[in-house]
């Protein structure tokens, strides 16, 4: 079915005089009479009883004006929505992030966004830095909210900010009421940190981190959930050392340190595909730039 020869009947059925119909689609009589003879071929059936007098609409065209209406209106709708999904005004963003940007990070920045696109769905999926530029390249996800890229062919990476570390100590725990910590300080103490196996490049800069300080980086205790690991903590199992962002989280008994070494610090990444055309995504780093500028932050 052309929908084109459909708006044409609708003009002629609403003006029952070709000549107007023409002028108000801009064309001249002779195509559009033609449209319409081919429009009753296709569908086997006269729309217009026509005289050198007037034109009316037959049965057949009778019926099928309110139709052509739906119809049309229908497609109407299907070709905004798909301009709206162009622009970015609709769709979903299928969003990858790491723990730590759960407690602060991603509730920030989805009220934000759905502030600004209320009609953006979200498809959200916590996994390590590894797991999304893993599942960006399989086109499982369209962004990522990660620490670091291992290997990052096929991804880029743009940098929000560096976000300091925090020592997490129990209540009990020698340097939970100090002022502050040194990363020396943790040599000796039982760590509790992030799996390595599920994100082997957080671990590589943080034991990175360490060694330019003369200590090893090895965690007693591993876990995939900050929620784990400071639940750990505030029973005395052993001291941790988690991004700034986390400290919304606090059980009783747990205390945050902050640390004095000017490297305590982990990157907040926005990673996407090479050459990511999508609006949705052009949108979120707009959105995360705009809160996490420095003049934002000020």
């Amino acid at each position: 079915m052309n929908l084109q020869r459909l708006r044409y009947f609708v003009t002629v059925a609403e003006e029952l005089h070709f000549g107007r119909a023409a002028q108000r689609l801009h064309m001249s009589q002779p195509p559009l009479s033609q449209q319409i003879r081919l429009l009753e071929h296709e569908l086997d059936a006269p729309l217009f009883d026509r005289s050198t007098r007037r034109v009316t609409l037959t049965g057949a065209g009778r019926f099928l004006y309110p139709e052509a209406l739906r119809l049309l209106a229908a497609a109407d709708g299907v070709e905004r929505l798909m301009s709206q999904r162009r622009e970015g005004h609709t769709g979903t963003l299928r969003v990858g992030f790491v723990d730590s940007a759960a407690y602060e990070v991603m509730p920030r920045v989805l009220a934000e966004y759905r502030r600004r696109r209320p009609r953006v769905d979200f498809e959200l999926h916590t996994l390590s830095s590894d797991e999304q530029v893993k599942a960006l390249r399989a086109g499982r996800i369209d962004l990522g909210i990660g620490r670091a890229t291992g290997d990052a062919d096929q991804v880029e990476a743009a940098l929000v900010m560096n976000e300091p570390l925090l020592l997490a100590a129990g209540g009990a725990h020698r340097l939970a009421q100090q002022p502050n910590a040194a990363l020396r300080d943790v040599a000796g103490e039982p760590v509790i940190g992030f799996d390595r196996g599920v994100s082997p490049s957080l671990h590589a800069v943080l034991a990175g981190m360490f060694s330019a300080q003369g200590v090893a980086y090895d965690p007693m205790i591993e876990a995939t959930e900050y929620t784990t690991i400071l639940g750990f903590v505030a029973a005395g199992e052993g001291v941790a050392i988690v991004p700034a962002s986390v400290q919304t989280f606090r059980p009783p008994g747990l205390h945050y340190v902050p640390i004095s070494d000017t490297a305590a610090s982990v990157p907040l990444l926005l990673l996407t595909r090479s050459g990511e055309p999508l609006p949705l995504v052009t949108q979120a780093l707009d959105v995360v730039t705009e809160l996490y500028s420095p003049a934002s932050a000020a």
